[in-house]
Order: structure tokens, then sequence, then C-alpha cells
């Protein structure tokens, strides 16, 4: 009942009915109906997650459980990269370039797979 137009309509409806019948009367019926009605949405609600458990699909709170927590996780990774780019720079700093041996005469020099990045 989000469109306001619907719920305008609602409320002119049963401020008519309670002109006509009576506020205690309307408006008990009224939270009657409305009692009704969400009692009806849980348990629609309760067989379609019963559904989705049959079917072995996850429930709408799930993902959005399952999303909260890759968001924290994404969190955790980009904390830890930021302390991983300071302390690289800060040991990049502090570190003497690695000097490699000559290659002997004679001798093919091999290269490794780690060297061609």
């Amino acid at each position: 009942m989000s469109d306001p137009k619907t719920q305008r309509s609602l409320f002119a409806t049963l401020a008519d009915l309670a002109r006509v019948f009576g506020e205690d009367r309307v408006l008990g019926a009224a939270g009657q109906v409305f009692e009704t009605v969400a009692r009806t949405k849980a348990a629609v609600d309760d067989n379609v997650a019963s559904l989705l458990g049959l079917a072995n699909l996850p429930s709408r709170s799930e993902v959005d459980e399952l999303r909260r927590q890759v968001e924290v996780l994404q969190a955790s990774v980009a904390v830890l990269m930021r302390k991983l780019n300071r302390l690289s720079e800060d040991t990049g700093d502090k570190a003497a370039p690695h000097s490699r041996r000559p290659a002997r005469p004679g001798r093919i020099p091999v290269t490794r797979e780690e060297d061609l990045d």
C-alpha cells in the first residue's frame, strides 16, 4: 500500500463508513481486517520460506545477511590492502635493491616464471 492515491482513497472510505456506522464499529472492523491481513502475510511468508528451503534456495533474509557479510569482508580486505601497501612502501624505502649474481660463463641462464613479472 505504498501508493499515496490508494492510501487517501482507503482513509476516505473508512472515514465515510465511520460517519455512517459509528467510529467504534468501523475502527474495530478495520482493526480485525488489518490483523487478519498481517496474519495471512506472515503465513504466506513462512510458506514461501519453506518452499525456498525445499528447493535449496536462499530466502531474502539469508541473501541480505550474506550481502552484509560480503560488505564486511570487502571492508576488511580494503583495510588489509592499505596496510600492505604502507608496509611495502616502508620496507621498499629501507631495503637495498636485490643484486643478481652474474651467470657463469658457458652456462645458459635459467629464467624462472617469477622473473618474468
